[in-house]
This record gives C-alpha cells, structure tokens and sequence, in this order.
C-alpha cells in the first residue's frame, strides 16, 4: 500500500470520527466562534477579498462542515509526509498519562482535532501543570470547556494563579460571548486593585469601553506598566482614552510611552499619530547588520541583555514598526513597509516588514512583496536567506501566477512547505501562516 493510498485511508477514517467526535462531550467543530455561520474572528480580510486565496467557507471557524473537511485535510498532509507515525504518536502517548505536557502541545501544533476527548479529561488531572495546559489547548480549539475551566478557577479563591492563562486565552481567542461573566466577575472581585486590573485588561482587549475607567489610572500611577496598558485600549472607542493619549502622546517625556499612545490614536484614525510612527518606523532601515557572515557579533553591537540599545538596536524604532505600522492606513503603510523590506541593512527588520504587507493583503502590498521578493533574490544584504521562507508564505496568501511564481522561487523546491501554505492561506488566511504557530 503506497504513502498516497494510506493517506487517502487515513483522510476517510478522520472524516468518520470527527463525525462521532461533533455529536460527543458537548464540542462543536468550529468552537466558539461557531455563530449563524459567520466567524467571531476572521483573518486581516475584508469580505472575499479576490485577490487573496483566504476562503471563509473553508475557515475550520466558520462551521462545522468546513472544520471536518479542514482538520482531516491536516492530518492527510501530515501523514503523506512525515508517516503515521508523527500523528498515532500524539493520540498513543496522550492515553499513556507520561510527558503529557509534550504531547498536550503537539496535538495543538498539529491540530489533532480527534486528541481533544482526550484532553478534556484531562481537566481533572492531579497534576496543575497538567490541567493548565489541558485548558490552554481547549481554548485554542474553540472548546467552552477549556473557558469554563478557566472561568470557574478566576472566580475561585486562587484565581491569582490563573491571571496569567486567564488574560492569554481569553484575550488571544476573544470568546465576546463571554463579556457577561466577566464583567461580574470584574465587581466580584473589586475589593483587589490588582486583579481588577487582569479583568479589565481582557475586556478592554474585548473592545470594551467600560474597561477604560480602570486602566486609565494605572498608566498615570503605575509608569512601569503604562506601555503595557496603553496597548491594551488600542480597541476601546472612548473619549476619556483618546483624551489621554493625546496627552501623552504630545506632553510624556519618554519615548516610549508617545509611541504607545500613538499606536491607540492611529488606530482611531489620527493622521499626525500615523506620520509620527511612520517616521520613527523608518529608523530601522539604516541600523547595521550586528552580525559577521560566520554568525560572530561585529565589535560593540552585541547587546549585554535583551533590549539594551546599541547602534544596531532602536527600542523605539522596532516598536513604531511592529506594533504601530499595523495600524497605519494601509495606503500610507505600504511604501514605508517596501522600503523597510527591501533597504533595511538588518534583514530582521524587512522580515517584520513582509509579514506586515502580507497581513494589510491588498494589491498595492501585493505588488511591494514581487518587488521584495526580486530584491531578496538577488542577494544584495548578508543573510536575505534567512527570509527567503517567510516571503515565499507572504506571497501564498495571493492568488495570482506571478505570486505563486516569486513564491516558488523563495521556497527553493520545498515543495511540501509550498503545499501546506497554500493549504493555510485558503483556509486559515494570515494567522495560518505567521500566527499560530502550526506544525507543517
């Protein structure tokens, strides 16, 4: 029996249990996000953008149709590739109770739809470790267990050892469905200062507007944590927020916490906080190389800690970069993003630049990845091979010739990366790729 012939097997056998699998333990494919057939968290897309090869039908989020048809279709490239072995391992050890952790975290990167029983049970673990991952994963899939699960240990008596998976797995997933519970949660718990704070930061990363009243004097009073909770706004649409970033945006004497602010008022749409990022953005693309073609630190560019800033390092700059060219408008983005991809000296920085041109996906950010993408070719900057990988999954994301082209030029005849990219892009769109973080 040939390696084609066993995945088509396999790819039945997974179609058949995810069958049983819909109907047991109250999961529903497609998780939460599962709402009158509309996602509650799509790609960077806007409607059926033509351009881009991102499918919603076929969005394992949209329903439980297409979440059959996508985990199967996982698992068949999977095994076609790396043998039967890479999958029957996660579900054999997952039932051996040893290095569960391990094995926890592969049925996630593999998306083993079919390990999810297993992990539910695996709530009632003794070990804590255990249970923490066990609800993470849930999360992740969408399962209302692993949010109840985390729900019910924040409203316990030592939810302060749960803030932390309480604020990724609800703020990464965005269950809105949710927003009730947590906003009683938020008086159950006000006599704690600090735990206010982890609730109200979730549900301002929920786009709520009642979470501003307790945030907003933390960045006042706790200086350490303000950049942290400025982000953290970026959603709310209110005027006591977008009072104060001005404020700080136009009066604060770090650097730091102007760009934070800028981020929160360029994503209401202010003109002046977007030149203002752009500008600094741009600081990236003359910072040298720190390293020599052997992978040696050239003399006084090598940090002594993460972050420390160096003539090849701009704290700012990256920031403006990273987290404020996202919420540039698009038309003013691209050009500033193209040239980052192609000039910077420091070939980090122009792959931040490509992901982010994949994620704006229009035509203009199309056209600046072909010429990124030629650029890179050439081989004109020490180490361009290191992105080489990274642009050729920006371009799958396009549905055209010339971007399938650069793409497969990028990818150096890896074909099976090529193929599980483009299967990402259709069904997953930007996340699939850069996000989540997925095993191919």
């Amino acid at each position: 029996m040939n390696k084609n012939h066993i995945a088509t097997v396999a790819l039945i056998l997974v179609l058949v249990a995810l069958v049983v699998l819909k109907s047991k333990d109250g999961f529903t494919l497609g998780g939460l996000a599962e709402k009158d057939g509309k996602q509650a968290s799509s790609p960077n897309v806007i409607g059926q953008n033509t351009i881009l090869r991102y499918n919603l039908t076929m969005d394992p989020r949209n329903s439980s149709e297409a979440a059959k048809l996508y985990y199967a279709r996982r698992e068949q490239l999977i095994r076609s590739f790396h043998g039967d072995e890479q999958v029957d391992h996660v579900m054999k050890n997952l039932k051996s109770g040893k290095n569960l952790i391990r094995w926890i975290g592969k049925a996630r990167r593999q998306e083993q739809i079919e390990a999810v029983p297993l992990i539910a049970e695996l709530l009632n673990h003794e070990d804590e470790g255990v249970r923490r991952v066990a609800a993470q994963v849930l999360c992740w899939f969408g399962d209302k267990r692993g949010f109840d699960f985390v729900m019910s240990k924040m409203e316990g008596p030592e939810s302060d050892k749960w803030w932390s998976d309480f604020e990724k797995d609800f703020a990464s997933q965005k269950p809105t469905e949710y927003l009730p519970r947590i906003k009683a949660l938020l008086k159950s718990k006000a006599a704690s200062r600090v735990e206010v704070y982890v609730i109200a930061k979730v549900l301002a990363q929920l786009g709520d507007a009642e979470s501003a009243k307790y945030l907003l004097p933390v960045i006042e009073r706790e200086p350490h944590m303000a950049v942290e909770t400025i982000l953290k706004l970026a959603d709310v649409r209110d005027s006591t927020v977008t009072s104060l970033m001005r404020k700080l945006s136009s009066k604060s004497s770090a650097e730091r916490f102007k760009h934070a602010a800028d981020v929160v008022l360029a994503n209401q749409g202010d003109t002046a906080a977007q030149q203002r990022l752009m500008e600094t953005a741009r600081r990236v693309i003359s910072l040298p190389q720190p390293e020599n073609p052997d992978g040696t630190y050239k003399p006084g560019l090598r940090p002594a800690m993460i972050g420390e800033e160096t003539p090849a390092w701009d704290g700012n700059a990256f920031f403006a970069l990273e987290k404020g060219m996202e919420v540039v408008d698009p038309a003013l983005a691209v050009p500033v993003l193209r040239d980052i991809a192609i000039r910077a000296e420091n070939v980090r920085f122009s792959e931040t630049a490509i992901k982010l041109l994949a994620k704006i996906g229009d035509e203009p950010a199309r056209n600046a990845l072909w010429e990124a993408a030629r650029s890179i070719q050439a081989r004109k900057r020490p180490f361009e091979d290191r992105i080489f990988t990274p642009t050729g999954k920006a371009l799958m994301l396009f549905n055209d010739a010339t971007s399938e082209s650069l793409a497969a030029t990028m990818f150096s005849g890896d074909k099976h990366t090529m193929k599980v990219s483009q299967f990402l892009a259709e069904t997953r769109g930007w996340d699939g790729l850069f996000k989540l973080e997925l095993f191919y």
